[in-house]
């Protein structure tokens, strides 16, 4: 067997660098044919690269091909047992794939490696949320935003699950600070969260007038 020199080593490491930054710039643009490009490149250069097969996956999960993004999470998982992110982006794709059980396992399993990473937390709360347990789920997001105060998905994740329990009053509070922070990316939540104001309004007016 011939081993490569150092020099090309380096070398495919650098070129795989710039494809994965290439794909990085893609992704932010939305582009994920493009970024999935760029990763398959990266990975022909660095193929024992957990962080990129973890990117792909993730690109696979925004492409809606679950399956493949749940096998490309897999092998980041066999490069980096403790990749937490990794393991909580792979959650996200076996839940939508109706996966709760086994995405639930993968969500406790981030949150053991590292007990403060919110998304971890907030996705296990919004895999609770979906499969109708509003009280764990309300749990989770509240652990979400003891770790960070401002993650909007959690808010808006406790907001919902704070309706569905009926605390209107608190829910609308959470709603509101939500909808006061929401970046530009979360409109269609912010426009559920209107949605669920006006509900709360009528709800809590019924309640006034059947007191």
């Amino acid at each position: 067997m011939v081993f490569p020199m150092k020099e090309n080593l380096e070398t495919n490491k650098e070129k795989a660098s710039y494809w994965t930054k290439k794909g990085n710039e893609h992704f932010l643009l939305g582009e994920y044919r493009q970024a999935l490009f760029s990763y398959d490149r990266a990975l022909e250069l660095d193929s024992e690269n957990s962080k990129i097969w973890d990117n792909r996956g993730v690109v696979l999960a925004k492409l809606n091909l679950h399956q493949q993004a749940i096998e490309s999470f897999e092998i980041a998982l066999e490069f980096e047992p403790d990749n937490a992110q990794a393991w909580s982006n792979m959650g996200i794709s076996l839940a939508a794939n109706r996966k709760f059980e086994e995405a639930l396992n993968c969500f406790d399993r981030a949150i053991e490696i590292n007990p403060d990473y919110d998304e971890a937390w907030n996705n296990k709360g919004t895999a609770l949320f979906t499969m109708g347990r509003y009280e764990e789920a309300l749990a989770h997001f509240q652990e979400t935003l003891i770790i960070n105060p401002d993650n909007p998905r959690a808010l808006a994740g406790k907001g919902s699950a704070l309706r569905f329990l009926e605390r209107y009053e608190e829910a609308a509070e959470v709603l509101k600070k939500f909808i006061a922070i929401a970046p530009p990316e979360l409109l269609y939540l912010q426009e559920e969260a209107w949605a669920m104001l006006l509900e709360i309004q009528l709800a809590l007016k019924r309640e006034k007038e059947s007191n």
